[in-house]
């Protein structure tokens, strides 16, 4: 995981919740600066103003080349706004890594059953359901990571 450092020029863009209120609007999808200031019900001036420090902290960007300017979040915001984030996927996949070899494990002792006495081989079919249900819980694990990368999170940070 990356580290954030802040230094002056963040730390002051920051000390504003009005500026902190722009980044959590601008965490849901790019807008412009019309749509902050109805969103916020402030001025678009007061906005702009504000959208000027931000992007002086390298923590909004815009693209120039439309005629309304869609401003979004640098990943340095992003990781401002969702520091665990990186967390939470290793999380998941650590604990999906264990439930899919669980899984696999009693699979594999179905199949092999086990010998009694007079040597005939009993397979029990509990470890068999086991087995099915810590595969299907590394695939529900796969899909909630891959919902964290994709920074539309179920799991509440």
């Amino acid at each position: 995981m990356e580290e954030t450092t802040l230094d002056r020029d963040d730390i002051t863009a920051l000390s504003s919740d009005v500026r902190v209120m722009i980044l959590k609007a601008l965490d849901s999808r790019p807008m412009t600066t019309s749509e902050l200031a109805d969103r916020l019900g402030l001025a678009k001036s007061t906005v702009h103003e504000h959208l000027t420090v931000l992007a002086g902290a390298d923590l909004v960007a815009h693209e120039s080349a439309r005629k309304w300017r869609d401003y979004t979040l640098t990943k340095k915001a992003t990781r401002l706004l969702h520091p665990g984030r990186d967390h939470r996927i290793v999380f998941l996949l650590g604990t999906s890594l264990v439930a899919v070899t669980a899984g696999v494990l009693c699979v594999t002792s179905f199949l092999r059953g086990f010998t009694v006495q007079g040597g005939s081989v009993v397979r029990e079919p509990l470890l068999l359901y086991a087995g099915e249900a810590l595969i299907g819980v590394t695939l529900v694990l796969w899909y909630l990571a891959l919902r964290c990368r994709r920074g539309t999170s179920p799991i509440p940070a």
